[in-house]
């Protein structure tokens, strides 16, 4: 066997990559074995799927690297921007979905500047109460994950046929760097508009863990690969990239800190028996099917680039009478035909039939028969079953509501 590194440092990757797969592997199964939140522990265990997925494609890195760099980095990549979308939507989970982060987080609000000084002057102000700028916001983010499996194609197509590498070699990498600044500007903006709502969840552990590891592997590629080029790295004269070699296998050792801090920051004690003792969990079975089943990413996709969803119809609003002075969805939204009645009790659209007190169909928004808008923090994407797929803990009852007044009653009872 070959060794592209000292035999000591391969030992070292081969140990810590099979502990921080392991360590995955049984946050992961927990997940599965509490899955009681299902909207948001699918896209905890696709974030979490990150460590396992990277541990093991940079221990190929370091055993077989032609092949690796060709033809397994893709996937590693397709899969990290797959990652900022799921950390993104997990963000929105948590702040209780696109419409609440709408109509009403966003609500009251002043629009933002782009922190940014020249596109400050240049560009628009950030309005989040408005659907187009979050639509705006949410595309900015998504386009690297569309844009991802092009570049891996393309670099893959290049380096095969030899096609012009002087010309679309360093054409991929701009377009490259241009698409994950654009999608980390737009999450840094996301938050940036939303900091003081996100600040009430804690979110840093979670936010590090995804980052860190991205930030790892793009910057720490940079710094490896300058160093291999001014000689800095032992580079015997064959065909294999040893700055590639390097890198992974630095890579490999520091998986097992990412591995804890997953462990840490999405821990599924927050989803056991003890934490939700009146929930019941989902079956494992489903629970699978759930998680990777992407009904929910199918859709999000299609009305995110496709649809017309995201207008101010789809986003009815009461509380728009008390958006900020300086917002453009208050005066767009009466533009398009929103009215208030009964006193500010009520609203419709003018020219719609349909109105948003108290009919029921309301609540989505739906306008003329066009597709209803889909919650991403409410709606299922598991057609039902009669059965009913999932089940109740029997140890769950020690924890519950009523056990609790017993015992708070007795104590009470043997009360001198």
């Amino acid at each position: 066997m070959n060794y592209y590194i000292p035999r000591w440092w391969f030992i070292l990757c081969v140990s810590s990559s099979l502990l921080s797969v392991g360590t995955s592997t049984v946050s992961i199964a927990q997940q599965f074995l509490n899955y009681r939140k299902p909207y948001e522990q699918r896209l905890v265990v696709r974030i979490q799927l990150m460590v396992p997925l990277f541990s093991t494609t940079c221990l190929l890195a370091c055993v077989i690297p032609r092949i690796a760099q060709i033809w397994i980095d893709p996937v590693r990549e397709i899969y990290e921007s797959f990652v900022i979308y799921t950390f993104f939507t997990l963000l929105t989970l948590i702040l209780g979905g696109e419409r609440t982060i709408i109509t009403q987080l966003s609500m009251g609000k002043p629009p933002m500047r782009h922190p940014i000084l020249g596109l400050g002057r240049i560009l628009p102000k950030i309005d989040m109460s408005d659907p187009s700028d979050f639509l705006s916001v949410k595309r900015g983010i998504l386009q690297y994950v569309w844009f991802k499996p092009l570049y891996c194609a393309g670099t893959i197509l290049c380096m095969q046929n030899n096609w012009y590498p002087e010309f679309w070699m360093p054409f991929w990498t701009i377009s490259y760097n241009i698409s994950a600044s654009l999608s980390l500007y737009n999450l840094a903006l996301f938050w940036k508009c939303l900091y003081d709502e996100l600040q009430k969840y804690s979110p840093w552990s979670k936010f590090l863990c995804v980052k860190l590891i991205i930030f790892a592997s793009y910057w720490q590629g940079i710094i490896i690969a300058l160093m291999n080029k001014y000689g800095l790295i032992p580079n015997p004269p064959n065909s294999v990239d040893y700055g590639y070699v390097y890198q992974n296998a630095a890579l490999c050792v520091e998986m097992i800190g990412f591995a804890i801090g997953h462990l840490i920051a999405f821990n599924w004690s927050a989803y056991n028996s003890k934490s939700i003792p009146e929930g019941a969990r989902m079956r494992t079975i489903y629970a699978l099917r759930d998680c990777f089943g992407c009904g929910d990413l199918k859709w999000d996709f299609k009305i995110t680039f496709f649809g017309n969803l995201y207008n101010y119809r789809h986003f009815n609003s009461a509380e728009a009478v008390v958006a900020h002075r300086d917002s453009r969805s208050r005066l767009g939204r009466l533009q398009a035909g929103f009215r208030y009645s009964d006193g500010g009790r009520g609203n419709y659209w003018v020219n719609s039939v349909e109105s948003s007190s108290p009919s029921p169909s309301a609540a989505y928004g739906s306008v003329d028969g066009d597709e209803p808008w889909v919650d991403m923090a409410r709606d299922g994407y598991i057609p039902e079953d009669p059965n009913y797929p999932v089940t109740w803990d029997i140890n769950s009852y020690k924890y519950s509501r009523d056990m609790e007044a017993l015992r708070q009653n007795t104590r009470l009872s043997y009360a001198p």
